[in-house]
């Protein structure tokens, strides 16, 4: 669980993830079979978790936050349990088992230290699931997509999916009998996130720590 916790940590600062803690865990999660965490898009959330696993999670997560490093997996970015061996495996460089987990970092300079330097956002997108649990449920069932469900909120910022893109009409299909009206373009109105003060705020560094953590030349 600690070394959980510390791959995402470990995607927060990297560039090619988002760059908060609920983007990375429900990262993909608005659209089924592709989220970065299983329980975030396979209808899990539906159930509620025993008390005593979910204060242990609450320690080590807050731990995490706090600022405790959990160094046996290193600068992994990925994981999976050794019952699987995913096809990304090969293309990344294993760093450690723990337990029933492997764990892996990128190839190359990606999966250095210098590479881990994006700054956090200082503020949290609302927690997911983004795709809701009602759809979730119907597609495990094999229905489909739930009836009546509206669309889930899109993740913005660095290492955000990219939204579904409207299918082009075929070629020769037949042009509207009527003139049609263009309406203004719409604004699509920014993905919901709160702030607390005790979030890190990026940028808020004093003068004398400014340069810490990057190389010395």
């Amino acid at each position: 669980m600690r070394g959980v916790a510390q791959t995402v940590i470990n995607r927060v600062r990297h560039p090619s993830f988002p760059n908060t803690v609920c983007g990375v865990v429900f990262q993909g999660s608005q659209r089924a079979g592709v989220c970065q965490f299983t329980f975030s898009c396979d209808g899990a959330m539906a159930r509620a978790p025993s008390k005593p696993n979910w204060l242990r999670a609450s320690r080590v997560a807050s731990a995490a936050l706090g600022g405790y490093v959990f160094p046996k997996v290193g600068l992994a970015t990925h994981y999976h349990t050794q019952a699987i061996w995913p096809r990304w495996g090969k293309s990344l460089v294993m760093t450690n088992i723990v337990g029933a987990h492997i764990f892996h970092r990128w190839r190359g300079r990606w999966g250095m230290p210098d590479a881990f330097r994006a700054p956090y956002l200082g503020r949290e997108p609302v927690p997911g699931p983004y795709l809701p649990l009602a759809q979730q449920l119907a597609i495990l069932k094999g229905q489909g997509i739930a009836p009546g469900a509206g669309p889930a909120p899109m993740l913005g910022g660095p290492g955000a999916p990219l939204p579904d893109v409207a299918a082009a009409p075929l070629p020769g299909a037949m042009a509207p009998s009527a003139p049609v009206m263009s309406s203004p373009i719409a604004v699509p109105a920014p993905a919901p996130t709160y702030a607390d003060p005790r979030l890190n705020q990026s940028g808020q560094v004093r003068e004398e720590f400014r340069g810490s953590g990057e190389w010395k030349r």
